[in-house]
């Protein structure tokens, strides 16, 4: 079957228009979280708190949206985090 996996965060969605062809809905899931992974990895965020989204479709239904919101906060002299924004 072939999956799509659209990319969203805070500027809009990103189309994926060639698709992948895996074998089940798990291989999908799985996939995501590795893109989303990638996402997290190689983003650099327009602000402190962000949420990143990959959003996966056939050609005819969405199936199914894995996110995950990204915090940069930084340490305060006592050693707890804080959130900068």
């Amino acid at each position: 079957m072939r999956f799509y996996f659209d990319y969203q965060d805070s500027a809009g969605i990103i189309l994926d228009g060639q698709g992948e062809e895996l074998p089940s809905f798990e291989a999908a899931r799985d996939a995501s979280m590795r893109y989303l992974a990638e996402a997290i990895r190689d983003h650099s965020l327009p602000s402190l708190t962000e949420k990143l989204a990959v959003l996966i479709r056939t050609e005819e239904v969405p199936i199914m949206t894995v996110s995950a919101t990204v915090e940069v906060a930084a340490a305060t002299p006592t050693g707890r985090s804080r959130s900068l924004s």
